[in-house]
This record gives C-alpha cells, structure tokens and sequence, in this order.
C-alpha cells in the first residue's frame, strides 16, 4: 500500500512538472508577414530574444504604424532600410534603424517614411507577452 501511494505521488509531481514546463513555453516571431503588414506575437518571450524578418514595401507618402498590444513586458521594434541588406547573406542584425520604437502596454508610434523596402528587427527588451502590430498606409 506504502509503496503505491509512493508512486502515484511520484506520477503526479511528474504530471505537474509537464504542465509547468508546458505552460512556460517562449515563442517569439512574426505570425502574418504581408507587403504592408505584420504581426509581431510574444508568448512569455525571454528578455533579450531577437530576429529579423522582412520586408514592407513603402509607397511614397506612406506612413508606418506601429502599435502595441502587451499583456506583459516591452518590446523594441525597429525598420532597417532593406537596400542596404545584401540579399546573398543573412540580414545584419546591426544594420542602422530608421524608425525605433520601444513599446510597453498599448503604445503606438507613427511616422513617416521614404519610398523603399524595410526589414524589421525585433528585441524582447523584459519577459513579455502579447502582439505588436506594423502597418504602412497612406500619410494623413
């Protein structure tokens, strides 16, 4: 009898450690990725986790929005001028920013930007939780 409840204890801390160890799970990455849209999305992302994903076409006359939607944490987004990428090599993740915007909660950034091609590049700046959205649409 000693020996069963010993086991079935066993077989429950067992069940509870992979219920925590799922529930912890860390995703960080794009979800949509459009011309002129895309959709950040964080689930329990590490602090400093970090990729870069293009690319958003702008028009001339174009702005870009960018607008959080965080349950948790703050996240930089910044536009990288795509032509200065090489498209035979990987992105430099060091390339410089046109835009930077490091957003918490549900700020929002809009600015205007030249006609060209941008890559973005995202850093979980503290643990975070949620959706950040880039949209390129027609200046006010």
């Amino acid at each position: 009898m000693k020996r069963t409840a010993i086991l079935a204890l066993i077989l429950a801390l067992v069940l509870c450690a992979l219920t925590l160890t799922a529930c912890a799970k860390s995703e960080f990455g794009v979800t949509t990725n459009t011309e002129k849209h895309m959709t950040i999305d964080a689930v329990n992302a590490d602090k400093d986790d970090s990729f870069m994903v293009g690319t958003l076409e702008a028009a001339e006359g174009e702005q870009v929005t960018i607008a959080a939607n965080l349950k948790s944490g703050s996240i930089r987004v910044e536009l990288v001028a795509a032509d200065t990428q090489d498209g035979d090599k990987l992105p430099e993740t060091d390339g410089n920013a046109i835009i930077t915007a490091n957003l918490v909660s549900t700020d929002s950034s809009t600015s205007t930007v030249p006609a060209g091609s941008y890559m973005i590049r995202a850093t979980c700046l503290e643990k975070a939780t949620g959706t950040v959205e880039i949209n390129l649409e027609p200046a006010a």
